[in-house]
This record gives structure tokens, sequence and C-alpha cells, in this order.
């Protein structure tokens, strides 16, 4: 560097100065968030204009998650939206395999052991009105002895097995 003329060192100092210059606008322009944003935006336009596909799926799954916002609302604020306090006659409490739950409708006036065990007699009765309860009643009636049978066979079966 000992031996640059000035015209040289003149040179590579305007040439450091533009880098300098060019270094600070690009700086400029990546911190100008809006000018980006509306890059991004007319970006994406393009690409939607040229292939709707992801639009048109977003669209869909926005639309069902509005749908089932709006369904779950109006189930909730139905009776049958609310499991903790089904009423008794209804066909899943007849399904639970812990009996019915909700209120006593036969003892109003009884508390504790004795109004559980009214309440018990009364589902039971209302229970048995049920043509699904009746029909599965019958059917395991129908299969016990099959069951029975069966289960007779298979333990002969595994003996049989042992043994050999």
């Amino acid at each position: 560097m000992a031996h640059d003329s000035l015209p040289e060192l003149e040179l590579a100092n305007v040439r450091t100065r533009e880098r300098m210059t060019d270094t600070v606008e690009r700086i400029r322009h990546k911190v100008d968030l809006p000018a980006r944003t509306r890059l991004a935006v007319a970006k994406t336009r393009q690409q939607w204009h040229r292939d709707p596909t992801p639009l048109v799926a977003l669209g869909m799954i926005a639309a069902a998650g509005v749908a089932s916002v709006v369904i779950g609302t109006r189930i909730g604020r139905t009776p049958a939206g609310h499991l903790a306090t089904p009423p008794a006659s209804s066909a899943f409490t007849a399904l639970l395999p812990f009996g019915a739950r909700g209120g006593d409708e036969s003892a109003p006036g009884r508390k504790g052991r004795k109004a559980r065990k009214a309440g018990r007699k009364a589902r039971q009765a209302q229970l048995e009105q049920d043509p699904g309860y009746q029909l599965r009643k019958k059917q395991r009636k129908r299969l016990a002895p099959v069951t029975k049978q069966a289960t007779k066979y298979r333990k002969q079966a595994a003996k049989r097995a042992k043994a050999n």
C-alpha cells in the first residue's frame, strides 16, 4: 500500500463509501416491515391466483371450524347436551354400566340410603318397560346355556391339552 498512488487510494475510498451506502440501504430495506409485508401479500395473492387450492382448503377448514363451534354451542344448550344430569328415562342412561344418574323422581322428600334405594327401584321399573331392554334380556336368556356349554368344552380342551 506504500506504493499506491493517490488516485488509487481515492478510488478505494469511494468504493468503500459506496459499499457502506449499499449496506445501509439494504438494512433500511430489511427494516421496512410494511413494505416487506406488502410484498409478501402481493406474492401470496399471485400464487393463489395461479393455484387457489390452498386458499380453498383454508376456507373449508375455517368453515368447518365455525360450523363445529356453532353446532357445539347449540347442542350444549339442549338438555341432552348436559351429561351430568340426563333424564332417567333416556336410552343413554339405560346403557350406562353404573345405572341411571340424575334426580330421584319417586321419593322427593327422602334423603340418603332410602331415597337412593327407592330411586333405584323406580329406575329399574322404568327400565323394565323399555322394549330394547326387554329384547336384550331375552337374548341373554337364550344365549346363557350356549355360553355355559362353550365354557365347559373350553375347560375340558384346556385340561386335555395340559395332560398331553
